[in-house]
């Protein structure tokens, strides 16, 4: 026997493990984890050669060491469907592995043909606390475009500076970002991070982590994992040229009211982005005309500036609602031609959207 381990158990590890394997790749070899049995630890590693995962778990039991090389999500369905306690042992090119009344077989790749582990050390690394830092992720990079055309915006910006870290995403038509407070060292850095790893964080529930960046990488340590990416060698579009500072005509909404609105009046939209049409000076008005039928609705709001006639994307502004967590949200405006901010009265981030124009 090489080790034992609860079904359930396995599983739930496996979890963060399986998201790193890629779905298509050139090199068949990538589809499989390497798992080394060490004493009373798995130590599980997999990689799609741009981010690697090193997790270590010791919810098992250990008899011999050893490595095996086996396909990833062939192994993972199957452990979804058992329960209870599962031995692996090796049998010459390929393992068994043995539950309840029954046993399967999976082949072993060789295993000087996996990938090796990335080779990094904690030096030069920095400590956060990462609840903060996981939901403004998750407040961003869902506006990450999955184009592969848009390579400049294939990615999340992390600018730092002087214990402040801005963490920017944009498809072209939105924009989000936000500034935070943290130690990542002196050294100030200038980096897009692609969205895989970012959106692997979360599944760790780690309270702490470790952070490091250099020339090529980003890193994160926690005391179960390893996680590491290659960084998008890109120069991320100039996002300060769209901010404006003369947005001065303010609309003040109800979170919920105002998503309830957007998700009723937008049926009547027959286009991609959904439009819809604010009309906003002495009456607060949000409306719809097509082919498949009209919706007009009055808002419950507080408006100051001129009068403004705009039409947005009810698709980004229920997105950017769904992540705003304050009881009010507030949309300014330059004029009808110009990017529209998005945030809550908490500031808790800050939303950008350009207006359709309507021919």
């Amino acid at each position: 026997m090489l080790f034992s381990i609860n079904a359930e158990d396995f599983v739930k590890e496996f979890k963060a493990i399986v998201q790193i394997v890629p779905i298509h790749t050139t090199f068949p070899i990538l589809s499989n984890v390497q798992i080394k049995v060490e004493k009373e630890k798995l130590k599980i590693f997999a990689t799609d050669l741009d981010t690697s995962l090193v997790y270590n778990t010791n919810l098992c039991k250990t008899e011999k060491t050893g490595v095996i090389v086996v396909p990833a999500k062939t192994l993972f369905s199957i452990m979804g469907e058992i329960k209870g306690e599962t031995v692996f042992r090796r049998e010459e090119s390929r393992v068994k592995i043995e539950y309840g009344k029954g046993y399967f077989y999976l082949p072993l790749m060789e295993e000087e043909d996996f990938p090796s582990e990335p080779v990094i050390t904690e030096e030069e690394t920095y400590e956060v606390d990462t609840k903060e830092l996981e939901e403004i992720i998750d407040k961003l990079v869902f506006i990450v475009p999955e184009d592969s055309s848009k390579r400049k915006m294939s990615g999340m910006l992390w600018e730092y500076q002087d214990k402040n870290l801005k963490l920017v995403a944009t498809d072209s038509f939105s924009l989000g970002y936000k500034d935070i407070k943290v130690n990542l060292g002196e050294k100030p850095f200038k980096v897009v991070v692609p969205p895989k790893i970012l959106r692997q964080l979360s599944t760790f529930n780690a309270k702490k982590m470790r952070i490091g960046v250099d020339d090529s990488r980003i890193y994160f340590f926690g005391n179960q994992f390893t996680l590491v990416s290659n960084l998008i060698k890109v120069d991320f579009p100039n996002y300060k040229a769209v901010l404006s500072e003369k947005n001065d005509n303010t609309l003040t909404l109800d979170r919920e009211q105002f998503l309830s609105s957007l998700k009723r009046v937008s049926v009547f939209s027959n286009d991609r982005p959904k439009t819809i049409n604010l009309d906003l000076g002495e009456n607060l008005n949000m409306e719809v005309f097509s082919e498949i039928g009209e919706s007009k609705e009055e808002l419950e709001g507080k408006y100051k500036g001129k009068k403004i006639n705009i039409a947005l994307s009810s698709n980004y502004l229920i997105d950017f609602l769904r992540k705003i967590k304050s009881k009010k949200v507030i949309l300014s405006f330059e004029d009808k031609n110009k990017p529209v901010t998005i945030e809550g009265e908490h500031k808790e981030i800050f939303y950008l959207l350009m207006p359709i124009t309507i021919e």
